[in-house]
């Protein structure tokens, strides 16, 4: 019986197994030893054998197993990229050309999203450790620094981009976020803005930490004691940046301004304004950490810090390549960034305005 239209024959292989190996040299009338060097590469074969054998891969199906492979052999040219949140367009373009560098050199990439959560970073860790990846770019948790650790010990190479895990001696790649917070916020300072709302991220990790202090410097050197509670949220999450901004917006006396420490806290900050019925920079005026497409496309665009993504990404990247090509032997390396203030039209002078009273308790303060 002929076969279907978009049906692969496995014959000679069982019926309805997946085609082996074995399978492919028996179709191709080679040895399993002839197949195997045709397939990966590696050995002699013969014009007239290299051409059956491929011609019996097509009528096979056959699809080599690549992770058992690399069970065998102990090795992988995979690398894993373990970021925080790829619903973030930051992150997202940060496995873009990481991949586009890691692809350029005969490397593929395995993307993780560990949403934020230090148990999920670790399980993703436990798996590219199990399936013998070369080497992990990661944007960690801080959670998990035993662990990144103890891969390194065991051969895997290991970058940090975006953020760093303290006492962990590997590559880094980041921004100077303290500097870079400190510069945003001093251009609200300067505008006369003395009660300065913080939506700000985890402060476990450096980006939310320096950023913060970045916050907190500015205020000191304007004559200005940082106030707890002006300073909301331990988190880079959507789903907790709007009741943050929210109980920004309800505090007596009110704030006339808010930094927030990264694009989704922007988002969610933007969303509780606009729920209050509130304008930028007419009632409040915001300053963002990440310069993202959105904050360009509003009437009053939004003052942001620009981060060279595309040069960190690159730059992680060329340092696994180098670091797995045996280029690069020495000491970790630390690779600073400077990020960029972009002035648009959300600073305005202090307005005077009631507290936003409906809105609900939004958690602990930040410390």
């Amino acid at each position: 019986m002929a076969d279907r239209p978009g049906v692969v024959s496995s014959t000679p292989g069982r019926s309805g197994a997946r085609p082996t190996i074995g399978d492919v040299a028996a179709a191709a009338g080679v040895g399993v030893a002839t197949a195997a060097r045709v397939l990966s590469g590696r050995g002699y074969a013969s014009d007239e054998a290299r051409r059956k054998v491929l011609a019996a891969v097509d009528q096979t199906g056959y699809v080599p197993n690549v992770i058992a492979r690399n069970l065998r052999l102990q090795k992988n040219n995979a690398i894993g990229l373990l970021i925080a949140d790829v619903e973030n367009g930051f992150y997202s373009t940060i496995a873009k050309h990481v991949e586009s560098v890691a692809t350029a050199h005969g490397h593929s990439v395995i993307l993780c999203n560990s949403n934020d959560d230090p148990a999920a970073e670790l399980e993703y860790l436990e798996l590219l450790e199990a399936i013998r990846v070369a080497g992990v770019i990661v944007t960690p948790t801080g959670g998990n620094r035993r662990r990144l650790a103890q891969m390194q010990r065991d051969g895997v190479v290991i970058v940090q981009v975006d953020r760093e895990v303290p006492q962990l001696a590997a590559d880094l790649v980041i921004v100077d976020n303290e500097s870079a917070a400190y510069e945003a916020v001093s251009a609200l300072l300067d505008a006369g803005h003395t009660r300065i709302g913080l939506l700000a991220g985890r402060p476990q990790v450096i980006t939310g930490s320096a950023r913060t202090e970045g916050y907190a410097r500015a205020l000191r050197e304007h004559g200005i004691n940082p106030e707890p509670e002006l300073m909301r949220g331990t988190s880079f999450r959507h789903d907790h940046a709007v009741d943050e901004a929210r109980a920004l917006l309800a505090l007596d006396p009110p704030i006339t301004a808010i930094f927030a420490e990264n694009n989704v806290l922007a988002e969610g900050c933007m969303l509780a304004l606009s729920e209050a019925g509130l304008h930028v920079p007419r009632d409040v005026s915001v300053v963002a950490f990440d310069d993202v497409e959105w904050m360009r496309m509003l009437d009053r665009g939004i003052t942001a810090v620009r981060q060279p993504v595309v040069d960190i990404a690159r730059t992680a990247a060329n340092l696994m390549i180098r670091r797995l090509e045996g280029e690069e032997n020495g000491a970790p390396a630390t690779v600073t960034f400077r990020a960029e203030l972009i002035r648009r039209e959300s600073i305005g002078r202090p307005a005077a305005r009631r507290p936003v009273r409906s809105a609900p308790d939004a958690g602990e303060r930040t410390a």
